[in-house]
């Protein structure tokens, strides 16, 4: 489907992702974790187009994306943190209409794809009001409206659910799992741990602009909580993995020598 092969980016003479691959599967959500500044969204825009990788590729079904052009986009489609629509002066439905000519829909056609959706985002009683005067969480529910008008067959969201409420972000990510349910994959970050635990299929760990670990997240969740299911299990997790490599980060930036990483901290899980 989506797949980056040990893409690697800097910026300014900074190296912020690192020879990275990771695939999308048809039918399953990945999540990328990781401490600020691990490459995480940088990692999301190369998979998106949106920054063109120093070295490595991205495909999509064995094609370079950057070959596709605007095709891509009838492909795969991607909600960003704080999305906002660019006209907020004007309503809801206009905005949804705008979106759906410029992917070649007629206003019918634009309608009738989205209906479901604004009902079960409970949407509609919001698409005669500017979108200016919408809550935050309100936008990001018709940015991924906006986002599933192609059909998308990919969808990458960066941090999408921050700042939404309760209710909000329920409906998104309950959206968001039925699609993946029908066969849609889906390359999400977070540092919401709530979001990801018991949503996400598959999970990789980024620290440094590495991948330090990946597969299924039963594995990481046998293997790095030792198969706790209570909730705050992967924050406790993420939290114990993050603080060891802090330190161990302080201490070669001391010049001293760390021990010897065990075995079962770092390594890939496919």
């Amino acid at each position: 489907m989506l797949r980056l092969e040990h893409v690697t980016k800097s910026f300014a003479g900074t190296r912020a992702v690192s020879d990275v691959s990771l695939e999308l599967t048809p039918g399953r959500v990945l999540a990328l974790v990781g401490p600020n500044g691990a490459g995480k969204s940088t990692t999301l825009r190369m998979a998106c187009g949106l920054v063109t990788p120093d070295r490595g590729s991205v495909s999509f079904d064995g094609v370079p994306i950057g070959s596709m052009g605007g095709r891509l986009y009838r492909h795969l489609s991607a909600v960003l943190e704080d999305s906002s629509l660019a006209y907020m002066s004007l309503r809801g439905w206009a905005n949804l209409e705008y979106q759906g000519a410029l992917y070649g829909l007629t206003r019918r056609r634009t309608r009738e794809r989205s209906a479901a959706m604004l009902d079960r985002l409970d949407l509609r009683r919001h698409m005669d009001k500017r979108v200016g005067d919408w809550s935050r969480g309100t936008q990001q529910k018709l940015a991924l409206v906006t986002a599933l008008l192609p059909g998308p067959q990919v969808l990458l969201l960066d941090e999408s659910t921050l700042g939404l409420d309760v209710v909000a972000k329920r409906d998104f990510l309950a959206e968001v799992r039925r699609l993946a349910d029908r066969g849609m994959a889906v390359l999400m970050t977070s540092h919401q741990s709530e979001v990801i635990e018991g949503f996400a299929d598959d999970i990789a760990l980024l620290e440094h602009g590495t991948v330090r670990w990946a597969g299924d997240y039963a594995t990481f969740m046998d293997r790095f909580a030792g198969g706790d299911a209570t909730p705050g299990a992967l924050e406790r997790a993420l939290l114990r993995l993050f603080d060891d490599g802090a330190d161990k980060e302080e201490r070669r930036e001391r010049g001293e020598s760390p021990e010897r990483e065990e075995a079962t901290t770092w390594n890939r899980g496919d």
